[in-house]
């Protein structure tokens, strides 16, 4: 069954629904507008790589590997992603500046508690990554190795006692500086790339790992708070071109030599005006051929309106392939809510779809370790990656949609929803009671022939709405009558988050709370939820707009009307 995000709030005021009848009728009989016609062969991926699993550093020796590790513990671990369905494996082997699940003569061994657990394995001779690769490889998985291209997560390692890595420390000169307010920019020290010595050395890493281990290419994780000093990402963006073009070269002449075409793979951010303010001139990078795979990937949530299809637009004609990014959350807000459960089958269908059909060729998983904290647990809940690889599949199963302001109540970056990249995530739709027509519209994506479908709702909620207010509804061109709108009666109380249980997962002991609005103690504006079946006719394939205006309402009711979160659920026949 599909989880909505408001679970906790319908649950917890009591609702009455008005409207039934209508609701469920109405629409049913309308034909199927020109816009929604899309026969599901259009949707055709490239290539043969549908499922990109990535595994951070630490995530799965935290929470799948005994202390210590044996040999068969990583060959098992491999056997789980090869049963459900992974094609390409991507094990993350450097970050702030050690080595994780290799050892060199040359670069520092990761020095936190969870990567000691593989030392009697090393101690023997055996390099853990040798391991994965070559039970990779028996399994007919590809073998990416990734690489932090900065730091984010120093304040981790300090916690624990060890400090930072040696190259770090030995070249304070280099670290940036000068970030604007914000309680997370503290928590590390990333490195400088403007200048040569912090680019020579990721090269040199990626060179050793490359000449040393028999991997099918290199993947560059790009999710850090900054490369170049504040505001200045744009303008130094060529230095990163720089860097990223010596990488394709030493991965063609280590290609050549070990007779087989190496890969270089790209893991951005989720907008085109991101990668641009933080330096990294991804149109570039495609249209000169550099990398092979694009992975435009929120950092923490799985954003259903993220704008695939600007990325799509690149590489529809290059031999780069698209595999956006899906992410175990939708908001901060919905992870703090549901104890940090991960999206539901239906959602994870729903994303699949948008992401395929908006011109992708696959998925790129990443943090799918938080499933380890609820039932059924791994492996059973890397089961759906059979149904993700198959648009068919996807399209033949119940869709939810979750369109959510991702980063709101998120500060740490400065404002409330602002992060690192310069981008506000935390869209809404926003009504003023002073205004003389109180009036906003909410932009979403939604690739869905609804004609194949059996049913489709759409709800939204309304903060500070109650059950005097009228409201006039538009879906893009089309009015939708009063008379087909369900509605909730709006609660008496704001709604106390208090019950909500606390969350036990790692992530939340171990991410300071600074810059984090707890919502398990905040309270929230009365709210109300409209929804009606989608008219077929009005759907459009991609960018929906839906319109809301006040009509009527009460002038002592609270100014604002805030809508920030919108649902949709499709049930195909």
């Amino acid at each position: 069954m599909s989880r909505p995000l408001g679970r906790y709030i319908l649950t917890a005021t009591g609702i009455l629904l008005f409207g039934w009848s209508s609701f469920t009728h109405g629409f049913s009989a309308q034909k199927v507008g020109k816009n929604a016609r899309l026969s599901e062969k259009a949707i055709t991926p490239r290539g043969a790589v549908r499922i990109l699993y990535v595994s951070d550093p630490s995530s799965i020796a935290i929470n799948l590997f005994p202390d210590p590790v044996r040999e068969e513990d990583l060959r098992r671990w491999v056997d789980m992603l090869a049963d459900n369905g992974v094609d390409m494996f991507d094990q993350e082997v450097y970050s702030q500046g050690w080595t994780a699940y290799w050892r060199s003569e040359k670069f520092e061994y990761d020095q936190r508690l969870q990567h000691r657990r593989f030392i009697p394995l090393l101690e023997t001779g055996i390099q853990p990554l040798n391991v994965l690769i070559d039970q990779s490889h028996k399994r007919g998985l590809s073998f990416i190795a990734g690489f932090r291209m900065n730091d984010n997560h120093g304040f981790q390692a300090k916690k624990q006692g060890v400090g930072i890595a040696k190259f770090i420390e030995d070249h304070p000169e280099w670290n940036l500086r000068d970030f604007p307010p914000g309680n997370y920019y503290q928590l590390s020290e990333p490195l400088d790339f403007t200048f040569d010595g912090v680019r020579d050395y990721l090269l040199s890493v990626m060179e050793e790992v490359v000449r040393r281990f028999d991997v099918e290419g290199i993947e560059m994780c790009f999710r850090d708070h900054a490369y170049f000093p504040p505001n200045m990402g744009r303008r130094r963006a060529h230095l990163m071109t720089e860097l990223v073009q010596k990488i394709r070269t030493m991965l063609d002449e280590q290609g050549r030599r070990k007779g087989k075409q190496l890969l270089l793979g790209a893991r951005v951010f989720s907008s085109l005006m991101e990668c641009h303010n933080l330096g990294l001139d991804v149109p570039t990078w495609v249209r000169q051929g550099m990398i092979d795979y694009l992975s435009p990937a929120d950092v923490m949530f799985t954003d259903f309106n993220a704008p695939v299809a600007e990325f799509a637009v690149l590489t529809k004609n290059s031999n780069c392939m698209l595999y956006p990014g899906m992410l175990p959350w939708s908001s901060s807000r919905a992870r703090s809510r549901l104890d940090q459960i991960p999206l539901s089958p239906a959602s994870q269908r729903a994303f699949a779809r948008t992401v395929y059909g908006a011109g992708a060729d696959g998925l790129s998983i990443f943090n799918n370790f938080t499933t380890f904290w609820h039932a059924p647990f791994y492996p059973h809940l890397m089961s759906t990656f059979h149904q993700l690889r198959d648009p068919r599949r996807v399209a033949a199963g119940e869709r939810h949609y979750i369109f959510d302001p991702t980063w709101a109540g998120q500060t740490g970056f400065g404002a409330d929803g602002l992060a690192s990249t310069g981008a506000m995530k935390a869209n809404k739709l926003v009504l003023d009671r002073n205004s003389p027509t109180p009036s906003g519209q909410y932009d979403f994506n939604l690739y869905e022939n609804l004609g194949q479908s059996v049913g489709s709702t759409l709800v939204f909620r309304g903060f500070g709405l109650i059950d005097e207010d009228e409201l006039e509804i538009h879906l893009n061109d089309g009015l939708i009558p009063e008379s087909v709108v369900g509605r909730t009666r709006a609660s008496r109380t704001p709604v106390d988050w208090s019950h909500v249980r606390q969350a036990k997962g790692r992530m939340h002991k171990t991410i300071p709370e600074q810059g984090r609005i707890d919502f398990r103690k905040q309270t929230e504006p009365s709210f109300s939820a409209r929804w009606f079946q989608l008219p077929r006719h009005l759907v459009k394939w991609g960018k929906n707009t839906l319109k809301v205006t006040l009509v009527k309402g009460n002038p002592k009711a609270p100014e604002l009307i805030v809508i920030d979160e919108l649902e949709i659920w499709v049930q195909p026949k």
